[in-house]
């Protein structure tokens, strides 16, 4: 069936479209704000500049008509130098001509002064006088008296409404143009953002619409070069969980393969043990159902070490430090039970040769069933009598790395060199007369030293006769 689960309310849809939306228009709005900051002040520096000349030239007329006689300073104000303010203008005009020192000759009193005033050089600025916003300019105008040391000073100024009007004329008609062209700018960003989501909602949809145990990889040939790797991740964690559902299924397989059989076996002798009336007769059924079960227990075990050393099924834990040398002299004294009731000597040597500490980073209960499952097959098929050695050493790899050996070595019957490989794969068995093992313990073996990035092989014994496993891992 297909993937059609609702959506969860709470999942923000085009989340990240609708974030980029909202950045977009917060930073076209600022440059714009930014923008008609500038063009106002702009607009301003322009109204001012045409403005002033008018004003300059009044100035300058009124200033040329002031002279000193003898016995006074005449002011005559030419009529031109106040026309240029009236045709048509609803601003007023104001004007003073004072002694520089503060004495009034004629005009307005208390016109604002400017900071700084040089001969004959016309000052422009901005002042207040009676509640009213003036544009003003003034200049200093000797008289060349001796009777009359002291220039003049000549202010004239008026009101700024002509002025605000074409500053909001020239304002809004800037800011108009350039809003126009945000809004534009907006919508192909706007368009250019719903185009090059396409390809992403596409993908969702894809996915949405995949069969539940479909794990196979995303096409990533028609998304975005920015989102490739977010694919190539998604792929790379869908052929991890494709193993993970691969080795279930292996398991499940493995274990209703492996067990129907014995559970039949259990099955069958219970029942022919239940129609023995005689305690006699009952005990060899008893007996053989008992040894069935033990086989039994023992492969489902197995099963599920086998499972649990699989690095895909996810179930690995966090590594840490293990002493090799320690755990199998442990294992070695757990097992030695085993080898007793065979009479074969089992024992260490060598251990941790050659280095201060025999560690690996690694699961301490992996690496006790690697052990144990390499001690258990060696006195499994070493004959009665035998020797079974295990050892643990150091050896030096080169470019200051250091590897771990582990060695177990028995004189049993040994494995011949053409089936070396196959006794990895999963239940197979060789032909080793009684022995009626699951073919499940090297397979075991390979696949905890593969999830230790180590090595394992198989060797003739020392001296030609039995088996000698060496498996080698990375020391921490």
């Amino acid at each position: 069936m297909q993937g059609s689960e609702a959506e969860p309310a709470s999942l923000p849809r085009k989340s990240l479209k609708r974030g980029l939306v909202v950045w977009l228009v917060g930073v076209l709005s600022a440059l714009l704000l930014v923008d008609a900051w500038y063009s106002y002040r702009d607009a301003l520096a322009a109204a001012n500049q045409a403005y002033d000349r008018s004003l300059s030239a009044s100035l300058k007329g009124i200033a040329e008509r002031i002279y000193a006689t003898e016995s006074e300073v005449v002011v005559d104000i030419p009529y031109s130098a106040l026309e240029l303010f009236e045709a048509g203008s609803s601003d007023r005009v104001f004007y003073g001509v004072t002694y520089q020192g503060g004495e009034q000759i004629t005009g307005y009193e208390g016109l604002p002064l400017p900071p700084t005033l040089q001969p004959n050089v016309a000052v422009f600025y901005d002042g207040v006088y009676n509640g009213q916003a003036l544009r003003l300019g003034a200049m200093l105008k000797p008289l060349y008296r001796t009777e009359f040391p002291r220039p003049v000073i000549v202010i004239l100024g008026e009101t700024t409404n002509s002025r605000q009007e074409v500053v909001q004329s020239l304002f809004f008609g800037e800011v108009g143009r350039k809003a126009v062209l945000v809004v534009v700018a907006l919508a192909v960003a706007l368009l250019a953002t719903r185009r090059a989501f396409k390809p992403i909602e596409r993908l969702g949809g894809a996915i949405r619409s995949r069969l539940d145990d479909d794990l196979t990889p995303i096409e990533a040939s028609e998304v975005p070069r920015e989102v490739a790797p977010l694919v190539y991740a998604i792929n790379q964690h869908m052929g991890r969980i494709n193993k993970m559902v691969e080795a279930r299924r292996r398991f499940i397989a493995d274990a209703a393969h492996q067990l129907r059989t014995p559970l039949a076996v259990l099955n069958t002798q219970a029942e022919y043990a239940l129609r023995q009336h005689d305690e006699a007769a009952m005990r060899p059924a008893v007996e053989a159902f008992h040894k069935s079960l033990g086989s039994a227990i023992r492969l489902t075990n197995q099963l599920l070490s086998l499972s649990r050393a699989e690095p895909v099924n996810g179930l690995a834990l966090a590594p840490q430090p293990v002493d090799m040398a320690a755990l199998a002299g442990d294992m070695v004294v757990e097992l030695l039970p085993l080898a007793a009731r065979k009479h074969i000597d089992l024992g260490v040597e060598g251990m941790a040769a050659g280095c201060g500490a025999a560690t690996v980073s690694g699961q301490a209960v992996l690496l006790r069933e690697l052990i144990a499952n390499l001690i258990d097959n060696a006195i499994r098929y070493t004959p009665e009598g035998g020797l079974v050695t295990v050892g643990v050493a150091c050896e030096d790899s080169g470019e200051g790395a250091a590897t771990v050996v582990l060695t177990v070595t028995d004189n049993g019957p040994g494995i011949p060199a053409s089936e070396r490989e196959r006794v990895f794969l999963r239940f197979f068995r060789l032909d080793a007369g009684d022995h009626q093992g699951s073919g499940l313990g090297l397979s075991i073996v390979r696949e905890i030293v593969h999830g230790h990035a180590g090595e394992i092989a198989l060797d003739d014994a020392p001296d030609g006769r039995g088996l000698r496993v060496v498996v080698r891992l990375p020391a921490a």
